[in-house]
């Protein structure tokens, strides 16, 4: 009898390891899998688009905003040659930033325009427009299909100044991807259309814009300029802060420099539209008391203010 119990002991306890190791089994399978569950999986394109915004239509590589700017100026002008069929003036007062745009896309592509220049502003020659005044039809589209035609051309120098930018990115990515040993990445990126999750695309050079003949911008509105930039920079830097509401900056920009609302505005909008990379104006709220002037503290602190404005305004 006693012998009969001590094996029912020693079969009781061999029971109980198996139900312990087996438990044990299943918690470490269990725990695997949770660990294997929570674990981020690295997906380039998904942190790209949080990063750099909305995702590009038709397949194109994501730009900087800096030369999204170039490409939307491009844009408009020669949406404005095929409508009307006439040269464009930019006048130095109401077209500041869309002079300088202009030489920028003359630095990438200077058979773009043709420009004349005259004391207030230039004028920009569209190749296929030879339009001595306006009232001269001469060269007025006469048909559908001329119309169609001219389309296509305007499109495909829009595809050759969309590659000219795209290029400029692609070499600042491929120097970034060697740097952090990743150059097997550029293949993987091009199947989608992305760059590196950790290549910032405002890292992209700065296109300096062409010189012109004869000097439009005075002396005075440069410095004007200069002198706006370097105390809109300190004004956030005493605050310790990258954004401030739009309305509280104006006013106190036209205090110190005694100007009214309306000109500190212009030149504010000129700044911004200059550096789209390092300020910006949100303005999703209904009022305008409300926007937000944002600053990239962070990569101006690295550079000098007047270099930034003097490479655009060549003072």
């Amino acid at each position: 009898m006693s012998d009969f119990l001590f094996i029912c002991d020693s079969i009781q306890l061999t029971i109980k390891k198996v139900k312990l190791d087996l438990f044990n089994s299943f918690e470490d399978e269990t725990m695997s899998a949770i660990i294997k569950k929570n674990e981020t999986s690295f997906i380039p394109f998904l942190s790209l688009r949080q990063k750099f915004g909305i995702h590009q239509k038709g397949g194109f590589y994501p730009l900087p905003k800096k030369y999204a700017c170039l490409l939307d100026l491009c844009k408009r002008i020669e949406t404005n040659v095929l409508r009307n069929q006439c040269q464009i003036y930019f006048s130095v007062q109401n077209n500041f930033t869309e002079i300088i745009q202009v030489l920028q896309l003359l630095n990438l592509n200077p058979n773009l325009y043709k420009i004349k220049v005259n004391s207030e502003g230039i004028v920009i020659q569209h190749p296929f427009l030879n339009i001595s005044n306006k009232n001269d039809n001469k060269n007025a589209i006469k048909s559908q299909q001329e119309y169609k035609q001219m389309s296509e051309i305007i499109e495909k120098r829009m595809t050759i100044l969309r590659d000219i930018l795209d290029y400029q990115v692609k070499i600042k990515h491929k120097e970034h991807l060697s740097i952090i040993n990743c150059e097997d990445f550029e293949q993987f990126g091009s199947q989608f259309k992305i760059y590196h999750n950790d290549f910032d695309l405002n890292d992209s050079p700065d296109i300096k814009p062409i010189k012109l003949t004869r000097q439009i911008f005075s002396k005075e509105l440069i410095q004007f300029h200069l002198d706006f930039l370097n105390h809109l920079i300190e004004h956030y830097d005493k605050r310790g802060v990258s954004f401030m509401y739009y309305d509280n900056i104006v006013t106190i920009l036209s205090v110190h420099f005694n100007k009214v609302k309306s000109e500190i505005e212009k030149t504010l909008k000129n700044i911004i539209n200059l550096l789209p990379d390092k300020m910006n104006i949100l303005m999703d709220h209904i009022n305008k008391q409300r926007w937000i002037v944002q600053l990239d503290r962070s990569s101006l602190q690295q550079l000098n203010k007047q270099i930034i404005l003097n490479q655009f305004l060549f003072y």
